[in-house]
């Protein structure tokens, strides 16, 4: 630990990463800055007493992009929507690559295409954000939450979407200045630093009804401990890898013969890391914004109900129903077995072969092998080596989804099945803790890279003298 927090001062020494470090902190405060501008005509009053109802409730419809915006929703700020359009949107672009083969050509025509995709995706954003703050001004309206009724709803309508709209471009743009001139991903930071930023108030929410009586003071030790086990279960994962052996075979430069070695290809136990977690929440946020023009009340009407976590359309209440089940008891568990948690598991589950078979290609990997000279060993060059890349791969990444799925739903089944509160489940795992987490690790291994590229000690502990790499 001594020596991690010595090898952190060594940031202060290297210029260039200080700047990258101080202006990704920089774009962070903005963004929480923004993110406590309210968007003009709401109804604090009415907002705050509706915020307390969605929390004893379960969430509301809007709980996952609430927790994507940084919690700016209960404060329906400009940045209400957070960044949930833009993923919403890539996502879409990455399914229609896999379907129209033009995408996935401009996809491998590098620099230029990537650009072409970003300014898909930018112009995608706007439209759906659009298309999102329309239905969240409509809802607003419904509920009464603002100042505006009569002859002055269109007017409200205007404001609110245009506000909404500029406020999620504004947070895609941040976002893209932290990935050009900062470190990390600046998507990934910016939604991690919003859940971070809510932690305090959780755990300060968590204190006051463990003191007034409202929850059981049982829950205080039970998510202390549950939060450090999934913390240490999600890096051991993130950072897991199966190491395939790889022999390089001797080669002839010039007059000099080059002798053979062996060496490893890893191959990451979750190779997606936090993105399926992100894309199921962003994909369930579909019906949600749907359920609020169509639907009343908190959840908003049938759909909203449906696609709540703490949806009433579950297992346990139909055996109530058909076989009269007394309430508590081992079938507590079914209440879960909802639309919501079901979808969000599956979902959960699809993205982690998705993504992985998007961005890691066995075929590709084992012609490059081939043509460098290296084979595994036992394994022939070209399509078997292919096919055994992809059989290992995909053995990995089934214990990958399944742990991910595991952190993601049992926080959910928690708080549906066994009424832990809402505060205490954002700390033992679900989306947020998975994300925090990753977003933290791969933030620190561009931090160790630049540092270890400059020949400063980094973040691990040493194997040698003289070599500090990860474990």
């Amino acid at each position: 630990m001594i020596g991690s927090i010595s090898a952190l001062g060594n940031i202060w020494k290297i210029p260039d990463l200080k700047k990258k470090v101080l202006y990704t902190l920089m774009i962070l405060v903005v963004y929480r800055i923004g993110a406590h501008v309210p968007t003009p005509f709401i109804d604090r009053r009415a907002l705050q007493e509706f915020v307390g109802r969605m929390a004893q409730g379960g969430g509301g419809i809007f709980q996952v992009v609430d927790l994507f915006g940084g919690y700016a929703f209960r404060n329906m700020s400009i940045f209400a929507l957070g960044i949930m359009p833009y993923i919403s949107v890539s996502i879409i672009i990455q399914l229609m690559a896999v379907v129209f083969p033009q995408i996935q050509k401009i996809q491998r025509e590098g620099v230029l295409g990537q650009r072409k995709i970003n300014r898909w995706t930018r112009i995608g954003t706007v439209f759906l954000a659009a298309f999102q703050s329309l239905g969240l001004a409509i809802w607003l309206l419904k509920e009464r939450l603002t100042y505006m009724h009569g002859g002055y709803t269109g007017l409200f309508l205007v404001v609110t979407v245009i506000a909404m709209t500029t406020g999620t471009c504004f947070i895609m743009w941040l976002g893209e200045r932290i990935s050009d001139k900062g470190i990390g991903n600046g998507i990934s930071i910016i939604i991690a630093a919003g859940i971070i930023a809510h932690y305090p108030s959780d755990l300060a929410m968590l204190w006051q009804q463990i003191s007034t009586g409202g929850v059981p003071a049982i829950w205080a030790p039970i998510t202390a401990i549950l939060f450090v086990i999934a913390t240490m279960a999600i890096i051991v994962v993130q950072e897991g890898t199966r190491r395939i052996p790889i022999q390089h075979a001797k080669k002839v430069v010039g007059r000099r013969v080059l002798a053979g070695g062996t060496n490893y290809l890893p191959l990451k136990i979750n190779t997606a890391g936090v993105i399926p977690v992100i894309f199921a929440s962003a994909i369930l946020s579909f019906p949600m914004t749907i359920a609020s023009y169509i639907g009343t009340g908190q959840r908003g009407g049938i759909l909203g109900e449906l696609f709540s976590p703490n949806s009433a359309y579950n297992v346990y209440t139909l055996f109530q129903r058909w076989f009269g089940l007394e309430q508590g008891g081992i079938f507590l568990v079914l209440k879960s077995l909802n639309l919501y948690i079901l979808l969000y598991a599956l979902l959960t589950g699809f993205f982690c072969y998705f993504y992985t078979a998007v961005v890691f290609n066995p075929d590709d990997i084992a012609n490059n092998l081939k043509k460098s000279g290296a084979f595994i060993p036992g394994k022939r060059p070209g399509k078997p080596t292919a096919e055994y890349i992809d059989y290992i791969l995909t053995r990995i990444t089934t214990g990958g989804a399944l742990f991910l799925v595991a952190i993601a739903v049992v926080p959910l089944i928690l708080e549906t099945s066994y009424r832990m509160p809402a505060v205490a489940a954002n700390f033992i795992g679900g989306t947020g803790l998975i994300i925090v987490v990753g977003v933290t690790l791969d933030t620190l291994k561009q931090i160790e890279s630049q540092l270890l590229m400059r020949h400063y000690e980094g973040f691990a502990l040493r194997r040698t003298a003289s070599v500090a790499r990860w474990r």
